[in-house]
C-alpha cells in the first residue's frame, strides 16, 4: 500500500514541478483569472442564454467553450475581441453581467469593459510574475418550512485567497458557516452548534496561458452533462471531491478532453476514475461521451490515472497480469452520451443517456439505465427578456448502486442525479429580466420516487425485476415557487421566492399526504 502511494505522490510531483518550470518560463501575466467559476454559479445561466444565439454575434469577445464540462476558468471564456455593446437585450444583459465577473482581474488580453463596473476584490497585489489575491462574501440561503426556519448547508462567511506564480496557481476556498452534522465529524465554534471551519475547495493547479490545458490537484465540485440541474454521472449536487484532473483543448477537433481520479473514501480505500470528451461539432451542435469507474484500491491505479484508456478495458489488463484477483479487481463502470442542439436561434434541446448494465441474455438481470431530455429559450418580451426551460429525468432502480461494495456514492449521497436510483423529476423554470439589475422567476417541481435507493443494489440470483417500474409506494412530491432576485454587481446578489410544497404518500405511507409553505432567501455579498 504504501509503495503504491509513494507511486502516485512521485507522479503529482513531477507533474506539478514540470509545471512550475513551465510557469517560469512562460510569457508574463498580471492577474490572470486562472482560477474557477464555481459550480453552480449564477453567471452559468447566462453562459446558457449566450450559447442559444450564434457566437459570431460575440465578435470574438466571449468564448464558449466545454459548457457541459464544468468547471469553466474564466480564461477560457476570455476572447481577444475588444469590448462592444450589444444592442439586442435578450444577449445583452447576459452579455453584462458576464463582463462584471471578467471583469474583476486585470489581463492583457482582455481590457475590462468600460460600461460595466465590477466588485473590487478585498486584495489585490500582483506584479508582471506573481498574484496574491484575497475576496470575502457573506454568502447563504435561509429556508422556512411549516414554520420552522434553518440555514441551509455551508452558509456563512467565505474567503478565497489565490496564489499565482504565472499560470501555476494555489486556491483555498474556506468557509466559517453551519454544515450539516458538522459535530459528528468536528468540534464547532459554538458549543452544541453546527457552525465550523471547512474548506469548500483547495488545489494547486496549473494552465496553459490561453486556457487550452490545464491540470489540478485537489478538492473541487464537478458537473459534467447539458443539465442545469442534476446531471446523471457527475452532477453539481454532489459533495465536492479531492482528486487529480488533466483537461485539454484541441482546436482543430473543436474537443475537450479531461480525465480525473478521486478518492471517495480514504479509509476505504475507495476510488473514482472518469474522463470525458466534448465536442462542438459545429456552432450550436454539441456531444459528449462520458465514462467512470468505481474500483477499490489503496491508491490511484495507473492505468486508470492516465486517462485514455476505456475503463472496461483496464480491468481486463489487470486481471490478465493477476489471474486470480478478479474479485479485488472487479470495478464498476457506467457510460453516458449526451447531446445538445440549437434548433433554431434563441431555442435549444438536449439530452444524455445514461448506460450502468445492459444485458441481452439472462432475464434475471435488470437493465439499468436512465435519461434526460430537456428545452430552453430566450426571446423578448416587449422590453424584457424572457427566458425559459423545461427539464425531465428518469433513473431506472439499481442505478449507482453496487452489490460488491462499488457504488457510486459520496458521503452517503449519489454522485449523479440527486434523487438517485427508482426516480423522476419534471421540472419548469421561467425568468422575466426588466433590467441588467433586476429577474421575476418562477419553478414548478415534480419528484417521484420509489422505494429503491442507492443502498438497495440488486443481488443476483434474486429474482427477475422489471428496473423501469417504481418499487413499492411512490412518494410524490410537488412544488411551486415565485421570486425575485436583484443582482446590481459581481459582488452582491440577492433573492427571494415564496412557494408551497405538497407530498402524497409521504415517507412512502400509502395515503399520508404533507402540505406546507415554503420560503427562501439567497445572499451573496463580498469583494
Amino acid at each position: 500500500m504504501q509503495g503504491r502511494l509513494r507511486r502516485v505522490a512521485r507522479t503529482v510531483a513531477l507533474i506539478c514541478g514540470a509545471a512550475g518550470l513551465s510557469a517560469l518560463a512562460a510569457r508574463p501575466a498580471a492577474a490572470t483569472p486562472y482560477d474557477n467559476i464555481p459550480v453552480g454559479d449564477p453567471i452559468e445561466q447566462e453562459i446558457r442564454i449566450l450559447d442559444l444565439f450564434d457566437s459570431r454575434k460575440l465578435h470574438g469577445r466571449i468564448r464558449l467553450p466545454h459548457l457541459a464540462t464544468l468547471p469553466l476558468q474564466p480564461i477560457e471564456l476570455q476572447g481577444l475581441g475588444q469590448p462592444f455593446e450589444d444592442v439586442n437585450p435578450v444577449t445583452g444583459i447576459a452579455l453584462a453581467r458576464l463582463e462584471r465577473v471578467l471583469g474583476r482581474d486585470r489581463s492583457p488580453l482582455f481590457a475590462p469593459h468600460p460600461s460595466y463596473t465590477s466588485t473590487p476584490r478585498l486584495f489585490d497585489s500582483s506584479s508582471e510574475k506573481t498574484l496574491l489575491q484575497i475576496s470575502t462574501t457573506i454568502e447563504g440561503r435561509a429556508e422556512r418550512e411549516e414554520g420552522d426556519s434553518h440555514i441551509t448547508s455551508g452558509s456563512g462567511f467565505h474567503g478565497r485567497i489565490g496564489l499565482g506564480l504565472g499560470q501555476l496557481l494555489a486556491f483555498t476556498h474556506y468557509v466559517v458557516g453551519r454544515f450539516d452534522n458538522a459535530q459528528e465529524f468536528a468540534n464547532p465554534i459554538v458549543p452544541t452548534n453546527d457552525i465550523i471551519v471547512l474548506p469548500e475547495e483547495a488545489f494547486i493547479s496549473y494552465t496553459e496561458d490561453r486556457g487550452q490545458w490545464g491540470l489540478q490537484f485537489g478538492r473541487n465540485r464537478w458537473h459534467w452533462g447539458p443539465s442545469d440541474d442534476g446531471s446523471l454521472v457527475l452532477s453539481r449536487t454532489s459533495t465536492p471531491l479531492t482528486g487529480l484532473a488533466f483537461r485539454a483543448h484541441h482546436q482543430a477537433l473543436r474537443a475537450d478532453g479531461i480525465a480525473l481520479s478521486a478518492t471517495l473514501a480514504d479509509a476505504a480505500d475507495e476510488q473514482l476514475a472518469a474522463h470525458r470528451i466534448e465536442w462542438q461539432l459545429q456552432d450550436g451542435l454539441r456531444a459528449g461521451i462520458t465514462e467512470a469507474a468505481r474500483y477499490k484500491s489503496p491508491g490511484w491505479e495507473p492505468l486508470y490515472l492516465i486517462g485514455i484508456i476505456p475503463y472496461v478495458l483496464v480491468q481486463r489488463l489487470q486481471v490478465q497480469a493477476e489471474p486470480d484477483s478478479g474479485a479485488a479487481l472487479r470495478n464498476n463502470v457506467l457510460m453516458s452520451l449526451d447531446l445538445a442542439w440549437r434548433v433554431v436561434e434563441g431555442h435549444k434541446l438536449y439530452g444524455e443517456l445514461l448506460i450502468d448494465d445492459l444485458h441481452t441474455s439472462g432475464a434475471e438481470l435488470p437493465n439499468k439505465y436512465g435519461y434526460q431530455g430537456g428545452y430552453e429559450g430566450a426571446a423578448l418580451l416587449g422590453g424584457s427578456r424572457l427566458t425559459w426551460g423545461a427539464e425531465y429525468t428518469r433513473i431506472s432502480r439499481y442505478v449507482y448502486s453496487s452489490f460488491f461494495g462499488r457504488s457510486y456514492i459520496a458521503q452517503g449521497e449519489p454522485i449523479g442525479f440527486p434523487l438517485g436510483p427508482d426516480s423522476r423529476r419534471m421540472r419548469l423554470r421561467v425568468g422575466l429580466d426588466a433590467s441588467t439589475d433586476w429577474t421575476m422567476f418562477a419553478l414548478a417541481t415534480h419528484d417521484d420516487k420509489g422505494e429503491n435507493d442507492i443502498n438497495e443494489p440488486y443481488v443476483p440470483g434474486s429474482g427477475s425485476v422489471d428496473a423501469g417500474t417504481f418499487e413499492g409506494v411512490v412518494e410524490e412530491t410537488s412544488e411551486v415557487e415565485v421570486g425575485a432576485r436583484w443582482w446590481p454587481a459581481s459582488g452582491v446578489y440577492l433573492a427571494a421566492s415564496a412557494g408551497y410544497r405538497s407530498t402524497d404518500n409521504y415517507t412512502h405511507v400509502e395515503g399520508r399526504t404533507h402540505r406546507t409553505a415554503i420560503a427562501h432567501i439567497e445572499v451573496r455579498v463580498g469583494r
